[in-house]
Order: C-alpha cells, then structure tokens, then sequence
C-alpha cells in the first residue's frame, strides 16, 4: 500500500461526498444574493484589507458563494447555467477516478492557498494601487483549475468547443491556457494574477501526483452509474429484477447475492455493503485477479506474478 492508499483511508471519514453539488448550489445562492442582496453579497468577497484592517475573517471562506461568471446581456442568462452544469459535471467526474478524498484535498487545497497568497500579496504590497482589492471572479478560476485537472485524466475525450466545434480536452485545456496566460498579462489589478498564479500551482502539483492515471470516459461513467442504480433498486426490492439484456433480444435476470458481498477492494477491504457509492473494477495489469474499488484502482501499485523470472 503507497502513501496516497494510507492518506485515502485515514481521511475518507472526513471527506465530503458529492462536493462538486455542494459547490454548485453554493454558487447558485451567490447569483441570487447577487441579485437581490447586493450589499450582503459584498460581504462575501475576498478583500484582504476587510479581513486584516477590519477583522472580517469570514470573507477567507464566504468567497466561494461569489459568482462565476457576470451575466452581462441576454446570451450569458442562457450560457452561465449550462456552465454551471458542466462544471459539476467536471467535479462529478473527477470524484470518479480521484475518489472523494483527493477531490476533497484538491479543491480545499485551492481554497487555502489563494486565502494565503492574497493575504500575503496585500502585507506585502508597498503602494496604494497594489492594495487595491479588485473582486476578480476568484471561483472562476477555481473551476477552471478543476477543468484542467480533469483535461489531463480525459484529455482524448471529445467536446463541443463552444457547444459546436468537437475538440478533444487537450485540446480545449490549451485554449484556455492561453486564456488566462493572456488575462494574467493584460490585467491591470495584482490579485487578478495572484488568483492566476494559484490555479496554475495547485493544477501543477495534481498533476505531478496523478499524472500516470488514465480515465474512463463519460459513456463508461454513465453506463456504471445505470448499473449500480439497476442493482441498489433490485437489492431494495423497489425495482425490476431485470439488469441487463443481451443484443439477441435475450432477457438476463440478476438478483443481487444475500449470502456475502459481491466484490471487495484488494487494498481497503471495502465491499459495496460498506459504502453503496463505491464502484469496482479489475486491473488488467495485476498479476490474477484483483478487484479494486474507484479510490484505489488508479492508485495501486501493480501485484506482479512472482514465479515469472
């Protein structure tokens, strides 16, 4: 078992499940204090001269319920919730093939790091306009480093760019490289980079301890999603006993086992009994036939057949 298999499973009870949702409905109650609480929503906001000056601390984590993306005209009222939705789908699938724990680390790791550079920026700035707070879209930022994380796990799924042109993740993730390479350089307020400096950090640093994870792509997701719900409503008894049919027509009925678990994760232990959310597969590049749940199957190291010389 490696260092990240011992770090998953001292921390998976402090974990958060389902954080990409959480985080979405945070940014929905941004928008509507935005809207119609518009002085309650500047409380909101990361200003490191009203946490230091003023003592106003909760601003280091009230910043994650501010918007976005503005809503400028009639086209963005249409696009910012279908962004929102692809963003939790982002999160969703990175809870996937990270598990809730990394996940969990990623994005609360974002979290502290820009508290703690904007913080720093502000004790350190020498002059006025440097201090100057400008109330960038800091959870923009944090979405965009989640989307390049999850590029870097699907990078040959394919995308509508624009909801028109098919591009593939890499692709994508290039595109909006340039983009805030070009908004760090054109901005003229300091935290604006700050913020930029953080998403790029943080994206670094998940991608030197995840760079050799390889993805299952969104059909698969989606396909083991309808499964395990197939399976939990004959289990419950609340469902048909029917699970899957075969391309002839043929009906195959499966009615889940009461005797014992059905699978079990070679490096936790952990059976779907223990927790309903966890899915399991086996890896091809073990040695037998080992079985690991969605924490550990990109995780592990290799068992290798020890009678071959």
């Amino acid at each position: 078992m490696n260092k990240i298999d011992k770090m998953e499973r001292k921390l998976g009870k402090f974990a958060i499940p389902r954080l990409p949702l959480i985080l979405t409905w945070c940014f929905i109650a941004g928008y509507i204090l935005y809207f119609f609480f518009d002085q309650a929503y500047g409380y909101l906001l990361l200003d490191p001269c009203m946490i230091i000056e003023h003592y106003q601390y909760w601003r280091l984590i009230t910043w994650i319920f501010t918007i976005p993306f503005q809503l400028s005209d009639t086209l963005s009222y249409i696009l910012v919730p279908i962004c929102l939705y692809f963003y939790y789908y982002v999160g969703s699938s990175l809870e996937q093939v990270w598990g809730k724990v990394m996940l969990n680390i990623y994005i609360f790791g974002e979290i502290i790091l820009t508290d703690i550079a904007v913080i720093v920026t502000y004790l350190v700035a020498e002059d006025s306009l440097s201090k100057q707070y400008y109330a960038a879209s800091t959870t923009r930022y944090m979405l965009l480093s989640m989307f390049l994380a999850m590029a870097v796990i699907f990078k040959e799924q394919i995308v509508l760019f624009a909801f028109v042109v098919p591009m593939k993740m890499k692709w994508l993730a290039v595109v909006d490289g340039v983009f805030m390479l070009y908004e760090f350089i054109k901005s003229p307020y300091l935290y604006s980079r700050v913020v930029i400096i953080v998403c790029v950090v943080t994206f670094g640093i998940f991608f030197l301890i995840n760079m050799n994870r390889t993805g299952r792509t969104f059909s698969q997701i989606k396909r083991s999603r309808k499964f395990k719900r197939a399976y939990e409503a004959g289990k419950s008894g609340d469902g048909p006993e029917v699970m899957h049919s075969s391309g002839m027509g043929k009906v195959i009925t499966m009615r889940p086992q009461t005797r014992g678990p059905i699978h079990q994760c070679t490096i936790c232990g952990r059976t779907e009994r223990d927790n309903p959310d966890l899915e399991f597969r086996y890896c091809s590049k073990c040695a037998g036939n080992h079985e690991y749940c969605s924490e550990h199957i990109f995780t592990h190291v290799h068992i290798e057949d020890k009678t071959e010389e």
